[in-house]
């Protein structure tokens, strides 16, 4: 697993290292064919936990920089547009913050 993690760490990007955790699924640790090839690209495309975490604080974060008033209501509305946004992220480096200018976007028309 080496290999799939120095790749991770020096690119990081979850679909760059893709190609190179299957091969050491498939090949080092004897995991079936189907198996790997369903759940690898699905868990690169859905764990996005830092990403949803980092958007939902950063837009909290601007609101009180702002002196934005945030009611209950709003900062779930917050939390889960950050975790959609998260999930549907490319998997490059940096995508969370083209996705982060979205909730922002959902946040001002919430205020509005």
């Amino acid at each position: 697993m080496l290999p799939a993690m120095a790749t991770a760490f020096g690119t990081d990007s979850s679909s760059a290292t893709m190609p190179v955790t299957l091969k050491c699924v498939e090949e080092n640790n004897n995991i079936d064919r189907r198996i790997s090839r369903f759940v690898i690209p699905v868990g690169a495309t859905i764990n996005m936990d830092g990403t949803a975490l980092y958007e939902a604080v950063a837009c909290l974060f601007i609101a009180q920089v702002k002196g934005v008033s945030l009611n209950f209501g709003q900062v779930v509305v917050t939390g889960l547009t950050a975790t959609l946004a998260a999930v549907g992220a490319a998997g490059i480096p940096s995508a969370g913050l083209v996705t982060m200018v979205m909730v922002l976007t959902l946040l001002t028309y919430l205020l509005i």
